[in-house]
C-alpha cells in the first residue's frame, strides 16, 4: 500500500506557481522548485511527474485562481455584461493591491511568449486557456449587443480578439512598472471603441 503524501498539495502548488509567474520557466530549476515548495526530490517526481507535469498542473491551479478570484465576481457572474467587461479590467489591473503579481504579467501571456517553441505541449495548454478567456469575452459581448450597448454592425468576434490583445497589452505594461493611473487611461481608451453607450 502507498503511502499518501505528506503536504497540502494546494499550498505546494501556490508556492511553484509563484515561482513560476516571476522567474519563468527556464529559470525555475528543479533545485529552486524544491526548495520553494519544501520537497525532497523524490516527492516531487512522485507527487507531480517532474517539471514539465507540473508546470501543466500549476496553469490548471491558475486558471482556478483566477476564477475565484477575478472571472466570478466579473465576467461570470455579474448581471449587466457591460459592466462585466469593465469591472474585470478593474479588479485585473487598478484594483489590484499585489503590485508584484502584477509586475509579473499574466502567466498564460508568459507561457505562450517563453515555451512556444520550446514547450509546445505547454504552451499549447495556456492558448487553450486565453481561448477559453476569450470565449468568456465572446458571450458577453453578445449579451452586450442584445442589450444595445453595442452597436450591431460591430463584429462581436473580432471585439472579443480585440479584448484579448487589449488584455495582453496591459499585462505587458504591468510588466514594465507603469503605474495604476496609466493602466486606468489605457483601459479607458481601450474600451471606449467597443461600446457605444
Amino acid at each position: 500500500m502507498s503511502r499518501q503524501p505528506q503536504f497540502d498539495r494546494q499550498k505546494v502548488l501556490d508556492r511553484a506557481l509563484e515561482l513560476f509567474w516571476s522567474d519563468g520557466y527556464e529559470a525555475s530549476s528543479v533545485s529552486k522548485l524544491l526548495s520553494v515548495m519544501e520537497l525532497n526530490r523524490g516527492s516531487l517526481y512522485a507527487s507531480f511527474g517532474g517539471k514539465s507535469a507540473l508546470y501543466s498542473e500549476v496553469l490548471d491551479h491558475y486558471l482556478a485562481m483566477l476564477c475565484k478570484n477575478l472571472f466570478s465576481c466579473s465576467l461570470m457572474t455579474t448581471e449587466d455584461p457591460k459592466k462585466a467587461i469593465t469591472s474585470f479590467y478593474q479588479k485585473a489591473f487598478v484594483e489590484q493591491e499585489d503590485k508584484d503579481r502584477l509586475s509579473n504579467g499574466c502567466l498564460f501571456f508568459n507561457a505562450v511568449s517563453e515555451l512556444n517553441k520550446t514547450e509546445p505541449e505547454l504552451s499549447g495548454k495556456a492558448v487553450n486557456a486565453i481561448q477559453w478567456i476569450r470565449q468568456l469575452f465572446l458571450s458577453r459581448l453578445l449579451e452586450a449587443q442584445k442589450a444595445g450597448h453595442i452597436s450591431p454592425d460591430k463584429d462581436a468576434v473580432t471585439l472579443a480578439d480585440y479584448l484579448i490583445g487589449l488584455t495582453a497589452g496591459l499585462r505587458a505594461l504591468c510588466k514594465s512598472g507603469v503605474d495604476t493611473d496609466v493602466l486606468q487611461k489605457v483601459i479607458d481608451t481601450g474600451l471606449s471603441p467597443v461600446f457605444d453607450r
